[in-house]
């Protein structure tokens, strides 16, 4: 028997509301809230609780940012001159224009080329505090040495960075990609959010090559003999503190800061950070009695 149509959405409808009150039922009446999937900022507040102002700082990944936030978090010059400290991580594009290019950042961990793109020194007043050495770009396999030349590529499976700011994990072998005549639809490329993501890849067996740096902890899991270098003397990131004002007192807690960061870091790399010039020794007081 045919239903008539002016009944059919009635009864649809009717469906519908069974299977909703169904599932309140099962579920018990329990409220559901979707939790935060992506969350990149954490912050603490300080002690000066009348204070509004915010330090801001800026890193790229959420492991530095952990580091960084407990020790803003007990600095006393933070708990002197702000009311919460803020720390942000991330590598795209559109995170760097907001927190560096508007200047919105107190302090950041930036590579040199993109801080000199925004011309932020002169905008901003950025001064770099501490800086990464020099590092070289290379392409790394886990059974064989990887040959730089279009017929060795042509098919591989490749990992690169997916954020076009990075030189050793994006930039450079893109470039080098070019170089040889080769382009995407010549390869297969695997895109990854960091470089140690790069390094599981590989692991797996997902791709046969990934574009990175070479630290001494990588020689746990792969052979120094199956890397090829890139391009050497890249230059490293570096630390910069926003200095609109003589804030010499922050300029200086900043570097202490940096300086117990780098015993918080597991990569040897990160620990090798030099200061840019060291801070003014504090002038002697003498006390005096009033008479």
């Amino acid at each position: 028997m045919l239903l008539h149509k002016n009944v059919i959405g009635p009864c649809i409808g009717a469906f519908v509301v069974i299977l909703w009150w169904a599932g309140t039922q099962i579920g018990g009446h329990s409220n559901f809230t979707l939790s935060n999937i992506i969350i990149d900022t954490k912050s603490c507040p300080t002690d000066s609780t009348t204070n509004k102002d915010t330090f801001i700082a800026f890193v790229p990944d959420e492991y530095s940012a952990d580091k960084l936030l407990t020790i803003l978090c007990n600095s006393a010059v933070i708990n002197k001159q702000f009311g919460k400290a803020l720390v942000h991580w991330s590598h795209q594009d559109r995170d760097l224009i907001k927190y560096i290019g508007k200047g919105i950042a107190h302090l950041a961990l930036v590579k040199e080329n993109l801080m000199v793109a925004f011309a932020t020194q002169q905008t901003h007043g950025y001064e770099i505090v501490g800086a990464y050495p020099n590092y070289s770009g290379y392409l790394i396999s886990l059974k064989e040495k990887p040959k730089i030349n279009k017929q060795y590529l042509w098919g591989k499976k490749l990992g690169l960075l997916d954020y076009a700011s990075s030189r050793s994990g994006h930039i450079i072998p893109k470039r080098m990609l070019k170089d040889l005549g080769l382009s995407d639809q010549n390869l297969q490329i695997t895109y990854a959010n960091s470089h140690q993501e790069l390094r599981n890849l590989l692991s797996s067996g997902e791709v046969d090559i990934i574009a990175s740096y070479w630290q001494q902890e990588d020689k746990k899991q792969f052979s120094e003999n199956y890397i090829t270098q890139i391009q050497e003397n890249i230059s490293g990131s570096k630390w910069y503190l926003k200095m609109d004002t003589q804030n010499t007192d922050l300029a200086c807690e900043i570097q202490r800061t940096l300086v117990s960061l780098t015993g918080e870091m597991d990569s040897n790399y990160f620990s090798q950070m030099t200061l840019s010039q060291p801070c003014p020794k504090p002038p002697s007081t003498m006390s005096t009695d009033v008479n």
